[in-house]
């Protein structure tokens, strides 16, 4: 099994690295009472930081509405999963506490402003591959009650069997969703240009020490780009 990036990706939106971590073998069944504690005390940090912020000229979330516009999924209908949660933070509108690891990188995701997801490994089907869909890809979001299509030309995450999140990171898969009895699972941090090589590596280091520190396992990490698009899983 492995993760992989279209490199056509890369050529169409030049800049783009994706930082995976492979976890395997965490407790995601401990108490989330510590890593909940950390997310409120960030929403209340961002909820101060944010009262100014346009999040249409924010560079750290226009520019994901700019690639979803490129993909064809208008960004006044379909937010990216980031400047989705940083919009709820603004409004005081607490993230729901999922389980341990959605709480953590959700925590993440708002601490550094950068789209963070994870599948499950062990409901995996074959590779997985972030690439554009061929139209033929199905599945089952989060939320959603039925099956749907994924249209021609939309990013999206897959494996053999079908789509496992959509729209790049609009809503994860239903089929490969984190539940507490979780043992293996991909992570996932995406950087347009925006943000800068350094904040991603502090993002990724912290994200390493908190998986480490609150669900123990082992983790196998890197950054893919143009040049290293594959991760061996």
């Amino acid at each position: 099994m492995r993760l992989k990036v279209d490199p056509q990706i890369f050529k169409k939106f030049p800049g783009v690295r994706i930082a995976v971590l492979k976890l395997q073998g965490i407790d995601n069944s401990k108490s989330q009472d510590k890593i909940a504690m950390l997310l409120r005390e960030e929403e209340k940090r961002q909820n101060r930081l944010l009262q100014t912020v346009e999040f249409g000229v924010f560079p750290e979330t226009a520019s994901w509405r700019a690639v979803y516009e490129a993909f064809g999924s208008k960004p006044s209908d379909f937010r990216s999963s980031v400047e989705a949660l940083l919009r709820r933070v603004k409004a005081s509108k607490p993230l729901p506490s999922i389980n341990p690891l959605v709480d953590l990188y959700n925590y993440i995701s708002i601490r550094f402003y950068l789209p963070a997801g994870a599948e499950d490994l062990d409901k995996v089907v074959g590779d997985i591959e972030l690439t554009f869909a061929k139209g033929n890809e199905k599945g089952r979001y989060i939320g959603s009650e039925r099956e749907e299509s994924c249209y021609p030309g939309e990013v999206i995450y897959k494996d053999a069997q079908g789509f496992i999140c959509r729209r790049w990171n609009w809503r994860e898969g239903e089929r490969t969703k984190i539940e507490r009895k979780t043992k293996n699972a991909i992570l996932v941090l995406e950087a347009l240009p925006a943000v800068t090589e350094e904040k991603l590596r502090k993002a990724l280091e912290q994200t390493e020490n908190l998986v480490k520190g609150f669900l123990g396992g082992k983790i196998k990490s890197k950054i893919l780009m143009l040049k290293e698009p594959i991760l061996e899983l």
